[in-house]
């Protein structure tokens, strides 16, 4: 669907739409191509008040996400107790971390008791943002944790690490449970803080995090493995469990067994094109000698040669 307005020049009167109180022309703004119109839009929707709640709500499941982060930035503006089960279900449903993450900021501007339940359990949140968007509703809302576990997923949230370090053991649970973040930074601190709490689930936690994805957090890990009280022979094990992020060495035997040179040029060697380029060369040339069959006869069991070989130096190649 194309948006309103995408091929007009004339720019909508939002202002007049205002004064008129229409909602559903300013909703429609919402997905307008212009970033500055949409957020006037929705600035204008949240000064119409309470009638335009319904016609918002309504938006909230739109396709488009632009749309919805409007409705939901005017609902948090408007304050109706009404929001209060869509925008809990967004926060805690939609697949979107914008969506999420302004979801969370909406409701802490509802001023709604009834919130703090679902804005606590975002502090669990896989993405930082939408973590941090629900602790900075939270103090809106004068939340206080009631106990150090808590508040140790709400220093997390806000990434208050000096804070965090300071609960000691109490944060191990949620600090363990933060190494779901998406982001490799986060990964890394958490590591950090790890390492300095006595407690052997924070121990165990530092052993896991050496097969980490990233290859920073995998070297930290790697080097707090004293402080965490993980034995130097464990190391190297721990690694070995790290997923793969090299390249294939079975796609890199195949394409030089097809493409001869390529499965250089896949392991990241510039000269592997030229192979290839020097082979097809000399294929073309000996076909017009020899017809279109004899020299794949000849060439199928030198390049298997060297697929076999591609095969060792892809095995061979380092992804620590």
């Amino acid at each position: 669907m194309i948006p309103p307005g995408f091929f007009s020049l004339q720019p909508p009167d939002i202002e007049a739409l205002k004064a008129a109180r229409d909602s559903k022309g300013l909703i429609r703004l919402l997905g307008h191509r212009n970033f500055d119109i949409q957020w006037r839009s929705a600035d204008a929707l949240g000064s119409l008040g309470t009638t335009a709640t319904l016609p918002l709500i309504a938006e909230l499941d739109h396709e488009n996400t632009a749309v919805r982060l409007g409705a939901i930035e005017a609902l948090g503006t408007i304050r109706d107790q009404r929001a209060l089960k869509p925008l809990t279900f967004l926060l805690e449903h939609d697949q979107n971390v914008e969506v999420r993450w302004v979801a969370a900021i909406a409701l802490g501007s509802l001023g709604l008791p009834e919130a703090t339940g679902p804005l606590t359990r975002a502090l669990k949140d896989p993405d930082r943002y939408v973590r941090y968007g629900a602790a900075q509703a939270l103090r809106t809302l004068s939340w206080e944790p009631a106990n150090d576990m808590n508040r140790a997923y709400y220093t997390i949230a806000l990434e208050d690490w000096t804070e965090t370090a300071r609960l000691g053991a109490a944060a191990t649970v949620p600090l363990i449970e933060s190494l779901r973040d998406h982001d490799a930074a986060s990964r890394v601190k958490i590591v950090e803080l790890l390492s300095g709490i006595s407690d052997p689930r924070a121990h165990r936690a530092c052993e896991l995090l050496l097969k980490d994805p990233d290859s920073t957090v995998r070297w930290k890990a790697t080097l707090a493995a004293k402080s965490c009280g993980v034995p130097v022979t464990h190391l190297p094990w721990g690694l070995s469990k790290r997923p793969r992020a090299g390249q294939n060495p079975y796609a890199a035997a195949v394409l030089n067994f097809l493409f001869f040179g390529q499965g250089y040029n896949y392991l990241g060697y510039w000269w592997g094109s030229l192979v290839f380029m020097s082979y097809l060369s000399i294929l073309v040339l000996t076909q017009l000698q020899l017809g279109p069959f004899v020299p794949y006869l000849i060439a199928y069991p030198v390049t298997a040669l060297f697929a076999v070989q591609t095969f060792f130096i892809a095995k061979k190649k380092q992804d620590m």
